[in-house]
């Protein structure tokens, strides 16, 4: 699938620039003016570690130009769809990349993201994720795995309900290099920077979540004033 990257913020990882079925959840506004949109959360957070005044390295430069590469010489781009801060970058990375970076805010993506699986066997503290993300193909026992989830571009046999979703997968829609790209963000969430990340994002979703509390109360307050004083 073809997109074209909008240099924006600017930020290598600019808000909203995922795979459209990503875009769609983004856009899901809930009955309740107090719900807040997680995948939305992390989305801004991942944009705003991304951007050309961000601390350096930023996360999606070390996955693409310094993981990849290091794992295979096939993984190193030659040239790009475009160029940011004196690099070249493919449009299908930074989708792929930020599409599985919005999935660690869903439910399930938190899980994987936050908790610790004390089940799993005894690994290095920098494969944790890539453990964990082998745990996912193993135990789901379908041919379906996250790769595939974080790449899925919606058709005519796909079902939507609001923010939930019944899809029909094709493997053929997820290349190797996305594959690749997975395995990397799983390695560079188990290093120091990735873990840095992940406490700095939880910080700010729980500032994000006390403030819609926060709202509710004093909007519970307010109707119940309201109705005391009718």
């Amino acid at each position: 699938m073809v997109m074209r990257h909008p240099l924006v913020n600017p930020s290598l990882a600019p808000y909203g620039f995922v795979l459209p079925s990503w875009g769609q959840r983004l856009r899901y506004e809930s009955e309740n003016p107090h719900w807040v949109n997680t995948e939305e959360v992390i989305a801004r957070f991942w944009d705003k570690r991304n951007r050309l005044n961000a601390p350096r390295p930023l996360p999606a430069r070390t996955i693409i130009h310094d993981i990849l590469p290091g794992l295979a010489t096939a993984n190193r781009i030659t040239g790009g769809d475009f160029v940011f801060d004196g690099l070249p970058y493919l449009g299908r990375d930074i989708l792929v990349l930020s599409s599985a970076m919005q999935w660690f805010g869903t439910s399930v993506g938190r899980c994987f993201l936050e908790d610790t699986w004390s089940f799993l066997p005894p690994h290095h503290p920098e494969r944790e994720f890539l453990v964990k993300l082998e745990f996912e193909r193993e135990k789901s026992h379908s041919p379906v795995d996250l790769a595939m989830h974080f790449t899925h571009v919606c058709n005519a046999r796909c079902r939507h309900n609001g923010i939930l979703s019944i899809c029909s997968y094709d493997a053929r829609d997820t290349t190797a290099r996305d594959r690749a790209l997975v395995g990397g963000l799983m390695r560079w969430l188990g290093r120091t920077a990735g873990r840095e990340f992940i406490a700095a994002y939880k910080a700010r979703k729980e500032r994000v979540l006390e403030a819609a509390r926060e709202r509710s109360r004093k909007a519970r307050e307010e109707k119940r004033a309201k109705q005391h004083a009718a």
